[in-house]
Parts: structure tokens; C-alpha cells; sequence
């Protein structure tokens, strides 16, 4: 079983980067490919939440104001834990520069994620995003 979850870890890795660098060229459609439908997402401007793919899709608008294809979305950090049908991915991430409306963030900023994630029918799917920053008051 230990080669069987590293070969899933690989798999969810390569996932996960593969949505980052569909971030970086704002390909919309590949950042969404792997997202559940049901997707839940706590981010880091507001809504407090967001559900469902639709809803998940329209959070992408503020970033791409900011944010200039090929700038910086990278894993500093990224850890995978897998089980049989459920998985979790924790991870530090670079993003900027000028990728914020905040003056603070000009040069850009580092952000956490965590992601959960769903075998189905033999793919994983992104059913929970959490993106934050450390509160600073």
C-alpha cells in the first residue's frame, strides 16, 4: 500500500501544480477541470464562502484584475496526505507581485492552502479550497 499512496501523492501533486500554473496563464477552464461541482471554498477577500463551481469560477474575476498572467503562483511549501478515497494537500504559496489591492502587498505576499480532495470514479476532485494569511492585529 505504501507504493500505492505515493503513486496517489505524486498524482495530487502534479494536480495541484498543474492549477497553480493554470493560475499563473489565467486559463480559466483549467484552473476549473478538477473542481467538483459541490466545490466549497473559504478565501481570502470576501464572501466568507463560496459554494458550487459557478460560484467558485466568478472568485477568479478579482484576481486577474490584480494579478498579470505569469506572475508568481508558486508552492514554497506542499505536503499530500492520501487515504484510499480522500486525500489533503497543506502548502505556503508565493503570489504577487502587485497581485493585491493592498499597497502592503505591492511586492507580493505569502499565503496558506489547504485542499481537500475526492476519488471519483477514479480521478481526484477539489471538493474544499482554503486560502489564508496570518492576522496581523
Amino acid at each position: 500500500m505504501a507504493e500505492q499512496a505515493k503513486a496517489e501523492e505524486a498524482r495530487i501533486k502534479a494536480l495541484l501544480e498543474g492549477w497553480a500554473d493554470a493560475v499563473r496563464r489565467h486559463d480559466l477552464p483549467a484552473i476549473l477541470v478538477h473542481h467538483d461541482r459541490d466545490i466549497v471554498m473559504f478565501d481570502l477577500p470576501p464572501p466568507l464562502q463560496c459554494r458550487g463551481i459557478e460560484a467558485y469560477e466568478q472568485t477568479w474575476d478579482l484576481l486577474f484584475r490584480y494579478h498579470k498572467p505569469g506572475t508568481a503562483f508558486d508552492f514554497r511549501e506542499l505536503a499530500v496526505t492520501v487515504g484510499a478515497d480522500v486525500a489533503f494537500a497543506i502548502a505556503i504559496m508565493w503570489c504577487g507581485p502587485d497581485s493585491s489591492s493592498n499597497p502592503v502587498d505591492k511586492d507580493g505576499f505569502l499565503f496558506r492552502l489547504t485542499v481537500c480532495l475526492r476519488k471519483v470514479d477514479g480521478d481526484w476532485r477539489i471538493t474544499h479550497e482554503h486560502h489564508s494569511v496570518p492576522a496581523t492585529d
